[in-house]
């Protein structure tokens, strides 16, 4: 049983929900989907806080799950019988020098890749809406943790009417991206909001996207090439000038690359 079907089996176990797991360990529910589902390698402070939700020590579960596979033993055994072929030939070196090209051509590819687990800082951030006592003002907040859980820095984005958060992704640079919405900035009434926030917690660039009706930023994921970035939301049309009854919403999904800009 891998990892995320571990996690999986204690969390039925003890009869949570994916959301209840999430805000019992202080995770997002996108990243308990990611992590359950095979499509990230949870990062050591996401193993702690799960640990401690779970009542059981992942750390060790993890380990186990970097055991040799019978491939690797297997391909280990292959090094050693031809090592060990070549000391056969130790009295002609002639030979041997010969067969090195051979054997290391084999070698390249026969034995796997060294697999290597690339944590991601992304679990580090967090984000939440705020400042909503009014009926007017709302606003952006974002969290950076270090790996024990304790707060690096906590900082607030936001115009001077309503801006709300939805998800945050960690970039390669130790920083992060912000999806959120906003009436603050942008065309319309309300805008899909793109903040790109450096790993002081530093207001890098901000992008918005839409028209005059209401579009709403929710969720943000990598492309595979991790040359940019999917963003989910919804779109409204309307079938008159002004937002009215008729209105409907629609789902808006689209890409930008590393500096917000729409991609296609």
């Amino acid at each position: 049983m891998n990892l995320g079907e571990r996690i999986k089996s204690l969390r039925k176990e003890k009869g949570l929900t994916q959301a209840e797991l999430a805000d019992k360990s202080g995770l997002s529910i996108r990243t308990m989907q990611r992590i359950e589902n095979r499509e990230v390698n949870p990062s050591a402070y996401s193993l702690k806080m799960l640990s401690k939700a779970l009542e059981v020590d992942l750390e060790d579960l993890n380990s186990q799950n970097k055991k040799p596979s019978h491939f690797n033993l297997l391909s280990k055994s292959l090094m050693t019988t031809l090592i060990s072929f070549l000391g056969n030939f130790s009295a002609k070196k002639t030979i041997g020098f010969t067969l090195m090209p051979i054997i290391a051509f084999m070698l390249y590819f026969w034995l796997p890749a060294k697999s290597t687990l690339v944590y991601s800082s992304e679990d580090q951030y967090s984000v939440a809406t705020i400042n909503c006592g009014t009926e007017t003002v709302c606003d952006i907040e974002v969290t950076r943790k270090d790996m024990d859980g304790e707060i690096l820095w906590q900082n607030t984005f936001g115009g001077t009417s309503y801006d709300r958060a939805g998800e945050v992704v960690s970039t390669e640079d130790g920083g992060c991206l912000v999806v959120g919405s906003t009436s603050s900035f942008g065309n319309g009434n309300y805008d899909v909001l793109l903040l790109k926030i450096d790993s002081k917690g530093e207001l890098v660039w901000q992008k918005t996207y839409g028209g005059f009706f209401n579009e709403y930023g929710k969720n943000i994921s990598r492309l595979p090439d991790h040359k940019g970035y999917v963003i989910e939301g919804t779109q409204q049309t309307c079938g008159t000038p002004n937002v009215s009854d008729d209105c409907k919403d629609y789902v808006w999904v689209f890409e930008v690359d590393k500096n917000g800009e729409l991609k296609g």
